[in-house]
């Protein structure tokens, strides 16, 4: 399959599946706003899987990826119906630790990048500008 091709189909499935579940045609209580990141689409359409994360503990994660798996079926044939596909790709949920890891990483560089040379001889000057800016009137901003 040609790679831009599969690129958008990707994006479009993703944007698909993220608008049945706001717009709350998958009905499944277990379902509770997942942010789907990445999919990966087999060569010949066959299979996908759906990366995705929550704001969620271990237990409602279980539960999440239950209710998504349970309902794969019917996003498989929404997304038929969208795209008139000729093969609709059965959809596998995934967790997303990839995702989780590189916000780790991108908290870590701005931890370690280096202060100015203002912010290391006022270390209270950024308090101080924040006070002022939340005592000007909404007219002088």
């Amino acid at each position: 399959m040609n790679p831009i091709r599969k690129k958008k189909l990707e994006a479009e499935i993703i944007r698909i599946l993220a608008t049945a579940i706001l717009e709350g045609k998958v009905k499944d209580p277990r379902i509770f706003l997942p942010s789907f990141h990445r999919i990966e689409i087999t060569d010949d359409l066959k299979k996908a899987t759906v990366y995705f994360t929550a704001l969620c503990n271990n237990n409602e994660r279980k539960k999440l990826m239950a209710g998504l798996t349970s309902s794969a079926g019917f996003l498989t044939s929404l997304v038929g119906k969208q795209l008139h596909l000729h093969t609709n790709p059965r959809f596998t949920f995934a967790w997303d630790n990839n995702y989780i890891k590189s916000l780790e990483v991108i908290r870590l560089i701005d931890e370690s990048k280096p202060k100015t040379l203002f912010e290391e001889t006022h270390p209270d000057a950024s308090e101080e500008f924040a006070e002022e800016d939340e005592s000007l009137d909404p007219e002088e901003k």
